[in-house]
């Protein structure tokens, strides 16, 4: 076989040249085996130490709910560019509101999503100062 790979855009009939002589079953001879004494031995000496093998326990049905995970409601992604700045501020919060949880002051863990809902909030508060805000799905008309 030449150095190179054959076309796969040639025909049929121009494979007459690919040399696959290289290519046959394994005869009945096969390499002899290690026995396990030997193994155990060599892997002693080098120290890697057998363990015995554990029991297997039973099969155990999967959970069906992982525990500890709280389902907030918040499915949607925001993706958005900020400083680092905003970004220490915003994890400096969280860091604060986990202290608050806690020390037993908060029931919940506070997320990054939520600490962005406040914010939303405290924001709307600010601009609308006393005007009636604008819920999802309804206009000013």
């Amino acid at each position: 076989m030449s150095g190179t790979r054959p076309s796969i855009f040639r025909s049929n009939n121009a494979d007459s040249d690919i040399d696959l002589s290289g290519f046959a079953p394994k005869d009945g001879a096969e390499k002899p085996s290690i026995s396990p004494e030997t193994i155990h031995q060599v892997s002693d000496e080098n120290g890697f130490y057998n363990r015995p093998p554990r029991p297997r326990s039973p099969m155990q049905p999967p959970l069906t709910k992982r525990p500890n995970v709280v389902k907030s409601g918040r499915t949607v992604l925001l993706n958005a560019r900020i400083t680092p700045r905003a970004h220490d501020r915003f994890h400096a919060i969280i860091e604060q509101e986990r202290l608050r949880y806690e020390a037993g002051e908060l029931t919940h863990r506070v997320t990054l999503g939520e600490v962005v809902e406040r914010a939303l909030a405290a924001l709307e508060r600010e601009i609308g100062e006393g005007q009636p805000r604008l819920r999802p799905g309804t206009s000013h008309d």
